[in-house]
């Protein structure tokens, strides 16, 4: 949001009239998430697990208009956002999309000496608001827009806030309901909720310290047809918190504890309360009969604790101004599911970055110790990084992001390591662009659930009908891999930063290069940051291998026909990143750099089918097999060689190092007579999803169209070498029963993928001289 007299001075009249116009683009790729997903196709709903990486492309686009002063005290805004998400493999999520809808619509009575002034000789006004709005209190642990995320949290309500931030003191208060986001309809207030509280904000004690008691509440009303289990129970939270934060030299600490306490409902069936009639006879599917027919509400006690703490220096005399932290965050989870009691402490609606990059904690049921490092290394550019431990609170409450559950407490409660690592650099005023990456190391806790059930040193998955308790199965290898994560970004606001615009970009551009313009003349001694986009295509080629491997009759047949002949897939689609170079100039006009890329890619995916019927004696046997390829994400690190025709224009040829993401997996499937359900039939699968390393070499030019900004074009063929995997009968089925070792044939599968393509781009700079010559 910006004012529109302060951003353009020649609507130095117009200070009633904010304005906001952004839209922000960013590319996700996750290997090994172990966040499930949520498939709605199904009823009721059902979690799924993210076996293969995936690209995500984010969009989202903010329209804002806000009226003051002119109308005082009687003050407007209304805020559109649309939120949108492509290329994905897997169900969109409500995180992930929400397609154009109001964020803000509210209207606002703003009183401005309401309470006159304040010790430090400012108004102390008065803030009525109703409507819809979003916003966020103390250190945004409890209530946040979430700004990282696609969509935002938002609220129908009340808020009253008596004071200011500038004020010695000011008074926060709200009464209200959350949004609830549906992706394609238009959202609607949570009728079950609502939510309360205040803030008081203290800062007359000390310049040392700002002093925040504060209290927030919670209602649910308990929905039994609610998909969500969450929501089909009541729900009392009364939290009482403290928040102190301060900066003392160069030393700066926050401190804050949340105590909760009230009630939560828990379902639970009949079952345990028949008494002890033996004429009823209980087996495992008459008590899932019961629980799902007979399920009645228990409320049990509620009683839970967080708290933070956060301690920094800042090394205020070196230039980087560099600041390390250390950070420990707790959060309650409860003890064995079966007391009678609930300690899992109530996140409401929090961000959740703070403690994740990988988004895969919150404030509940978690110790966190992190160590923090950031830094300012040139005008413009911010890094920071940061390593974190993770441990449950309580080993016999679950992970929820990651939906892990051992309600005996059996498996320990460590849950891992990660290390995170974010660059952000403001291009221009108008322009941000950000990269980060993320890895995370699996722990004990997360580990254990990685084998197949019969081969885990635990015994069989526990499970308690009565109370509703089942133990997480097994998450066939998944949550035994480390997980990457890494975004690319780029954030554009077309009224700039804050600051005075004293030229439009179009104004500088036409300036420069239009009539009269005057050409720059560029040292071509730099370093750049840019952004690129473009497309890419390929063929990718896949040869199969099948051979038996038992001595049945069938089995060597049926190999040979439920081969997939060697073909290729077409790949293409949209590719678009951030590019990091330096140039070197030696006279008169050869131009040395280096530069490294990395892009996101849409659409690059494809599937090829093919079926085969053989007869083996009496027996037709079926085969189908599919072959899909995908490209994920490219990248490059290349040397340049370029000739200087004009002062700013440059012809290059370029080479190096390429590397990208990619997902090669060949499924062949066999029934006799066509009809799994009644005999043998096998089901094998070659898959690799991982990275690979090879070459790329092209060319281009680049034009240095104004000062300190240049605009390229170039073609890079690219090779990343093959992809190899095996496959051997990963499941084989006898009608309803896995495993039988009588199959009449078997046979296992090998391939190779090579991943070879062709890269149009085109891209532009900024340059910093910082070696040219004085």
């Amino acid at each position: 949001m910006r004012n529109l007299a302060r951003t353009y001075p020649q609507f130095e009249g117009i200070d009633w009239l904010n304005v906001g116009l952004d839209s922000r683009v960013r590319f996700e790729y996750r290997q090994n998430d172990y966040r499930p997903w949520t498939d709605t196709t199904t009823s009721p709903p059902t979690s799924q697990r993210r076996y293969f990486p995936n690209s995500l492309w984010l969009s989202r686009t903010r329209v804002y208009l806000g009226i003051q002063n002119i109308l005082d005290p009687f003050r407007a805004v209304v805020e559109f956002q649309d939120s949108r998400a492509f290329n994905s493999i897997y169900q969109l999520q409500g995180q992930e999309i929400n397609q154009t809808d109001l964020i803000s619509a509210y209207g606002e009575l703003y009183f401005k000496d309401a309470f006159g002034k304040d010790p430090r000789g400012n108004d102390r006004p008065l803030t009525v608001r109703a409507g819809r709005f979003h916003f966020e209190l103390l250190d945004r642990r409890l209530i946040a827009e979430n700004e990282f995320r696609n969509t935002t949290n938002n609220f129908e309500g009340f808020r009253v806030k008596v004071g200011k931030k500038d004020n010695d003191w000011d008074l926060d208060s709200f009464f209200m309901r959350p949004v609830v986001r549906l992706p394609y309809q238009f959202d609607r207030p949570d009728w079950q909720n609502w939510v309360y509280g205040s803030v008081f904000s203290f800062r007359r004690f000390s310049e040392y310290v700002t002093v925040q008691p504060y209290y927030l509440g919670r209602i649910q009303y308990g929905d039994p047809s609610n998909p969500s289990t969450a929501l089909k129970t009541h729900r009392e939270t009364y939290a009482p918190g403290l928040r102190m934060y301060g900066v003392i030299g160069n030393f700066d600490y926050d401190f804050d504890i949340n105590k909760q306490f009230g009630a939560v409902g828990r379902l639970q069936t009949a079952a345990p309360y028949l008494g002890t009639n033996t004429a009823i006879q209980f087996t495992p599917t008459s008590i899932a009969q019961v629980t799902a027919q007979n399920s009645a509400e228990v409320t049990v006690p509620f009683n839970a604790l967080a708290w933070g703490l956060e301690l920094g220096y800042t090394f205020s005399d070196h230039p980087w101004k560099p600041r390390i932290s250390t950070v420990y965050v707790y959060g309650s989870g409860s003890g064995s599911p079966f007391n009678y009691s609930n300690s899992n402490f109530d996140i409401f609606y929090g961000f959740n970055q703070p403690f994740s990059r990988n988004d895969y904690f919150a404030w509940n049921n978690i110790k966190d110790p992190k160590i923090r490092l950031e830094f300012t290394p040139a005008k413009n550019l911010q890094i920071d990084t940061a390593f974190s431990a993770y441990w449950l609170a309580s080993p016999a409450n679950a992970w929820d992001r990651a939906n892990l559950f051992a309600p005996l407490g059996n498996r320990g409660n460590f849950l891992g390591t990660e290390f995170d690592i974010r660059a952000r650099y403001k291009l221009s005023q108008f322009v941000n662009i950000t990269a980060s990456y993320a890895r995370f190391w699996p722990g004990s806790f997360t580990s254990s659930f990685a084998p197949p059930v019969a081969f885990q040193q635990w015994p069989a998955p526990y499970s308690n009908a009565a109370f509703g308790v089942t133990q997480t199965g097994t998450t066939w290898g998944l949550t035994s891999k480390p997980t990457d994560f890494f975004y690319l970004e780029a954030t554009a606001n077309a009224f700039g930063d804050g600051q005075p615009i004293t030229k439009d970009p179009v104004t500088q551009l036409w300036g420069a290069v239009g009539p009269g313009g005057k050409p720059p003349a560029p040292s071509w001694r730099d370093i750049y940051v840019g952004l690129n986009g473009g497309g890419a295509w390929s063929n990718p080629t896949t040869q199969t291998v099948t051979a038996a491997v038992s001595p049945t009759v069938a089995s060597e047949p049926i190999a040979q026909a439920s081969r997939l002949l060697d073909g290729g897939n077409r790949l293409a689609g949209f590719v678009g990143g951030l590019q990091l170079g330096a140039n070197w100039r030696f006279d008169p006009g050869v131009v040395a750099g280096l530069e490294a890329d990395l892009r996101g890619v849409s659409g690059n995916t494809d599937t090829t089918m093919q079926g085969s019927v053989i007869g083996v004696g009496k027996t037709r046997y079926v085969n189908y097999g599919q072959r899909t390829t995908t490209l994920n994400y490219l990248g490059t690190i290349r040397g340049r060689l370029g000739y200087l025709p004009t002062a700013t224009l440059q012809l290059y040829g370029t080479g190096g190092l390429a590397y990208g993401g990619v997902i090669s997996n060949t499924a062949l499937f066999t029934a006799p007579n066509g009809n799994p359900t009644v005999s043998n039939w096998t089901l094998s699968s070659a898959q690799f999803a991982d990275s690979l390393i090879g070459w790329t070499a092209g060319g281009g030019v680049e034009w240095m169209f104004m000062p300190n900004w240049s605009a390229k074009a170039e073609y890079l063929y690219y090779n990343l070498g093959n992809a190899t995997a095996t496959g051997y009968n990963a499941l084989r089925f006898s009608g309803a029963n896995v495993g039988l070792p009588n199959v009449a044939y078997n046979y296992g599968l090998a391939t190779r993928t090579k991943f070879d393509g062709n890269l149009v781009q085109a891209g532009i700079n900024r340059h910093f001289d910082l070696f040219a010559e004085d």
